[in-house]
């Protein structure tokens, strides 16, 4: 479970800064942005947190794109150690909390949707958003889904 909020905590910047632009698309640049203006905590850590998005989603492996060391993310039975690090013989990783981290980015997420939920451009990009719908796919199928 708690690689499950990891990941989908490094995915939301993407969704909504895709879901706030006109072409409805996600971007490195929109991830970045994104990031700075609704997760204070994390927004010197923008380029690191985009890098580490594409290598864990896509490789799996936590050495962020364009890094130089390896980011660990500590599981909640393991302690607090959040935004820092440790080098031991030249060896540097650099340490998160994972409900930390979380909880920063679920906050930073509730408080843009407050503020730009109803726009007109959310709204528009969120009837693509895929989600449960309970009516289904008509014609296709009835009954609920996700699309």
């Amino acid at each position: 479970m708690q690689t499950l909020a990891l990941l989908g905590a490094l995915v939301l910047p993407d969704i909504c800064g895709a879901l706030a632009s006109e072409d409805g698309t996600a971007t490195p640049a929109k991830y970045k942005d994104w990031l700075r203006a609704n997760v204070p905590e994390q927004a010197s850590y923008a380029d690191l947190f985009y890098g580490l998005r594409c290598s864990l989603l896509h490789q799996g492996r936590a050495m962020p794109h364009g890094g130089t060391s390896p980011v660990a993310f500590l599981h909640p039975a393991a302690g607090h150690l959040h935004r820092s690090s440790t080098e031991i013989n030249g060896e540097r990783v650099d340490w998160m909390s994972i409900p930390i981290f979380v909880e920063e980015v679920t906050r930073g997420v509730e408080q843009w949707l407050a503020q730009v939920g109803d726009s007109p451009q959310v709204v528009e990009n969120l009837e693509k958003f895929a989600r449960l719908r309970l009516e289904g796919l008509p014609p296709h199928v009835l009954g609920p889904v996700i699309a």
